[in-house]
C-alpha cells in the first residue's frame, strides 16, 4: 500500500523527486474519485431497490430519445445537402450557353395560357372577349376584337411564341357576326 503521508509537499526532497511525489499522489487521487464515481452510478442504478428500476428504464428511453433525434437531425441535414447539391448540378448545367437547350414541350393547358399571357400583351389587346385554346401545339382563337388590325397583331403575336406549331384564326370584329 502507497502511504500518502509521505507523498505530501511538506517534506523536503530532490526536485525530481518531489515531482514524482506529486505524480503518484494525482494517480492515487484519481483513482479514488474514479472508485467513488463508480460506486455512486452502481448505487444509482443497481443497488438502490426501490429506484433503480425506473431509473436504469428512464436512461435508457432518454438515451434512445437522443439517439432517434440525433439521427433526425442527420436525415434532414442530408436532404438538405442533397438539394444544395442539385441546385449547384442545375446552375452549373445552365451556366455554358448552349448546353441543355433542349426544352420539354408543354402540355395544351400551360401552350395556353402562355400564349394567353405573351401574345395579348405584345399585341396590346383586351383578353376580354377571346378565348384561347391549344391541342398539340396548335392555337385556336376564338371570338370577337374590335378590328382587323388588332386579330393580324394577334395572331402574328401567338405565332411567335415558343412551341406554337400553328394558329387557327376564329377572331371576328363587331360588324361581322357569325351566322346562326
Amino acid at each position: 500500500m502507497v502511504n500518502v503521508m509521505a507523498m505530501l509537499p511538506g517534506r523536503r526532497r530532490a526536485r525530481g523527486a518531489d515531482v514524482d511525489t506529486r505524480r503518484r499522489l494525482a494517480a492515487v487521487v484519481g483513482a479514488l474519485f474514479g472508485a467513488f464515481t463508480v460506486g455512486a452510478i452502481a448505487e444509482y442504478f443497481a443497488f438502490d431497490r426501490r429506484h433503480a428500476t425506473r431509473r436504469r428504464h428512464i436512461a435508457r428511453e432518454r438515451g434512445m430519445a437522443i439517439t432517434r433525434r440525433r439521427s433526425w437531425a442527420a436525415v434532414r441535414r442530408a436532404k438538405y445537402l442533397e438539394g444544395v447539391a442539385e441546385g449547384v448540378a442545375h446552375r452549373a448545367a445552365h451556366a455554358v450557353p448552349g448546353r441543355n437547350s433542349q426544352r420539354e414541350a408543354l402540355d395544351d393547358v400551360s401552350l395556353a395560357r402562355k400564349v394567353e399571357s405573351v401574345a395579348f400583351r405584345e399585341a396590346g389587346v383586351s383578353k376580354a372577349h377571346v378565348s384561347v385554346n391549344a391541342e398539340n401545339g396548335v392555337v385556336y382563337l376564338r371570338g370577337r376584337l374590335e378590328g382587323e388590325r388588332e386579330i393580324e397583331n394577334l395572331v402574328r403575336a401567338a405565332a411567335a411564341v415558343e412551341g406554337v406549331a400553328r394558329v387557327e384564326n376564329m377572331l371576328h370584329t363587331p360588324r361581322f357576326q357569325a351566322a346562326g
